[in-house]
């Protein structure tokens, strides 16, 4: 039967509602975007296109909904004299926001199954020793471990605020976890790789010292331990790299058909299908038979049954590799 390649999201109907998506998009872009890189990772590519430059919102949608449309949509955390270079070393480095990122899964046991698209059993290496097919990992995402990396953001935004005097914002990244970014001017602007790796340390509990019980609004370690906060579970490398790509705001995220989008209210967040933008229903056509949590919801997978299925969670489950979008039902 041959090989059998997965592109995430190399659909045509996929992309066709990514495309309509961004026609229509309110992007959240820094107001000095003509400073900043631009980045994305195509439909059908495993490579990114990066090095891109826009002066405007307009400018921008015209690229992604007309030349490149995007599977994954990014902007630089740094601000440059020349965002367009090639070379990083000519870009003119003017300084970077500061950025956390917290991985659920990273915080959580999850199942996880490899298994073979094409005869659908599971498998225990890179391809399918059957029929030589590049075997798919999938990773059941729930709410419970979604939950507490919410609470990991609710602790580092305490830290940010509380020890730092710094405003943060808060995002889910579309997909698994949660960036936490202070859009940072000046000095902060300014604070370079070993800096920032000591805030990060700081975030994480490196060398938290004991202190006896006091005032809970003190800054630093004792008010801190008397929070309740000894440490931060976050992705160190991505705190301390100053030329860091961001996911945009209001954007989909290429794993999830689900989007990128700022939290008013860590408390009023729910995973679950409000946060995709497609609305209708897909048929889909699973390679697996699987029962697994989609979107706050458990969905029940038949092999090569196609199901009538809500958009939002038909195009998740496609993008996480569990099967085929045939068709869109309104």
């Amino acid at each position: 039967m041959g090989t059998f390649t997965l592109h995430q999201g190399q659909s045509n109907l996929i992309k066709n509602f990514f495309r309509q998506y961004y026609s229509n998009a309110n992007l959240e872009l820094p107001k000095d975007m003509e400073l900043r890189e631009f980045a994305l990772q195509p439909f059908g590519s495993d490579t990114y296109i990066r090095h891109l430059s826009f002066v405007s919102i307009d400018e921008l949608k015209n690229y992604i909904v007309n030349v490149n449309i995007p599977l994954h949509l990014f902007y630089s955390s740094a601000r440059y004299q020349l965002p367009a270079a090639k070379n990083m070393d000519e870009k003119g480095w003017m300084g970077s926001d500061l950025l956390f990122d917290i991985d659920a899964d990273h915080i959580c046991q999850l199942r996880s199954i490899r298994f073979c698209p094409i005869c659908g059993s599971e498998v225990s290496s890179e391809k399918c020793e059957r029929d030589g097919s590049e075997a798919i990992e999938y990773t059941e995402m729930t709410n419970e471990c979604i939950n507490r990396g919410l609470d990991e953001a609710r602790k580092l935004v305490d830290i940010i605020e509380n020890d730092f005097g710094l405003k943060p914002k808060v995002y889910f990244s579309g997909n698994r976890g949660f960036h936490v970014q202070v859009d940072c001017f000046g000095d902060c602007a300014l604070l370079d790789s070993d800096e920032r790796k000591e805030i990060v340390e700081y975030v994480m509990g490196v060398g938290v010292p004991e202190y006896p019980a006091g005032d809970d609004t003190a800054p630093g370690w004792v008010g801190r331990r008397n929070r309740g906060i000894k440490g931060v579970e976050v992705d160190e490398q991505v705190t301390i790299d100053t030329k860091r790509l961001i996911r945009i705001p209001n954007s989909i995220h290429g794993k999830s058909g689900l989007i990128v989008k700022e939290l008013n209210s860590i408390d009023d967040f729910k995973l679950n299908e409000s946060l995709s933008p497609f609305k209708g229903f897909t048929v889909f056509l699973p390679y697996i038979t699987i029962e697994t949590e989609a979107l706050d919801r458990r969905i029940k997978l038949y092999r090569n049954v196609p199901i009538k299925i809500e958009a939002s969670i038909g195009v998740y489950l496609h993008l996480k590799g569990l099967g085929e979008v045939k068709a869109y039902v309104r």
